[in-house]
């Protein structure tokens, strides 16, 4: 069985207020190419759909453009689509019925049928352009450590979801009669992986899952939500984060691709990764910490027709210049590169040890003027400059007087 596997498209994703649009088009037209080319059974999308919960219009039709395009390129295929946890699970789902005309599956949340957890909903015959069964596809979206269904009534909470992963795994040995390859998907965190470039809010509210709790019966697990790519192995099998296609943060420095995964019952998967070249990159200027003098004569470099986005790498030894921002926009006036933000180094300092350090009393008799020039000193090893004592100092009058 020859599958795609990608994951964590965050369509509708702003980078401080810059719209990506034509980087994510221009990433679905590269997947729908490889598509073409490949011809694989089937589509494995593991989560992360979408930036947010509630995308906008113009991003939805995009998605929906895209797995047309896909269907069109090789209608035998099957795409099979789960939710992440950016993702609404119940819009994701939303015509899921009228996405099977398009090979589509969309498997956003578990439900019950009959009172029982409907497991078969998680199950997908893969079938190859000649009507054969080539394999199962086992899709698992997104799920919360408190939402995972409870099985039965005397499993304990905390063992919920080793119990759901351990009878999905029993029901498609059930189905899988012929011994055909199973793949699994999933949107987790799996214990010992390498979150190389997340922010800590993106890996955040999801614990980490040992690779063997998700059971042993499966010939590929097809993993979402981590975003540097990579393949992780122990006894439970392979299992791999296809990682982000597009990076989502100037801290994804890593190539971004997409895996094309060949899978054979009880032999290992022969993965390859297609690279997909972002066609605005992200920059950082310099590439290491430097002062603002050196981080601004480096914005030089960039070519005017040159479409990327920049941040600052600054070795903040001494305070920003006050017209830092003006500066920074007229070095890069005429440019077609998008400025972001700072990225601010602090310089090791030594301890200051002359009285910086005070007491609660103490510091209850300390003016506002004398905090900051301790707060500088400590900051920066020296005396805070007269010029800027000055200005604080006149702007605590100006408070002063307004109070009175």
């Amino acid at each position: 069985m020859k599958i795609i596997h990608t994951s964590d498209w965050h369509l509708g994703h702003t980078l401080y207020e810059h719209d990506r649009t034509a980087e994510h088009a221009a990433f679905l037209t590269k997947l729908r190419d490889i598509v073409e080319e490949e011809k694989p059974d089937a589509l494995l999308v593991s989560g992360d759909i979408y930036d947010r919960t509630n995308p906008s219009t113009s991003v939805q039709k995009m998605y929906y453009k895209a797995l047309l395009d896909m269907h069109e390129a090789c209608p035998e295929m099957v795409i099979v689509v789960t939710a992440g946890n950016h993702d609404s699970k119940a819009m994701l789902e939303l015509g899921r019925e009228l996405w099977l005309m398009a090979g589509v599956r969309v498997v956003g949340q578990v439900e019950r049928k009959d009172g029982m957890v409907d497991l078969d909903r998680h199950i997908i015959g893969i079938e190859g352009a000649d009507g054969m069964m080539k394999g199962y596809v086992v899709a698992v979206p997104h799920i919360f450590d408190q939402n995972y269904p409870l099985m039965d009534e005397d499993t304990p909470r905390e063992e919920r979801r080793c119990v759901f992963f351990h009878a999905l795994q029993d029901r498609v040995k059930a189905v899988n009669t012929a011994g055909l390859p199973v793949v699994m998907m999933a949107h987790m965190t799996v214990a010992d992986c390498n979150c190389e470039g997340h922010d800590a809010d993106v890996i955040g509210g999801i614990n980490e899952v040992p690779h063997s709790e998700l059971g042993s019966g499966y010939d590929y697990i097809a993993l979402g939500h981590i975003h540097y790519p990579q393949t992780l192995k122990g006894d439970a099998g392979v299992a791999r984060y296809s990682g982000s296609p597009v990076p989502v943060n100037f801290d994804e420095t890593y190539p971004h691709s997409v895996s094309v995964v060949t899978v054979e019952k009880g032999q290992e998967p022969e993965i390859r990764e297609v690279r997909i070249k972002n066609v605005r990159p992200m920059l950082t200027v310099p590439a290491v910490p430097s002062g603002f003098e050196d981080a601004i004569d480096g914005l030089s470099a960039i070519g005017d027709d040159e479409e990327c986005y920049v941040r600052l790498n600054i070795l903040l030894d001494e305070p920003m210049p006050a017209d830092y921002m003006e500066r920074i926009a007229k070095a890069l006036e005429g440019k077609r590169a998008a400025y972001c933000y700072c990225k601010i180094t602090r310089p090791e300092t030594e301890v200051v040890a002359d009285g910086t350090a005070v007491t609660y009393d103490e510091f209850r008799e300390l003016s506002p003027i004398d905090v900051a020039q301790r707060f500088y000193k400590a900051r920066f090893g020296a005396d805070m400059p007269q010029r800027m004592s000055d200005m604080i100092g006149e702007a605590v009058k100006r408070y002063d007087s307004e109070c009175k």
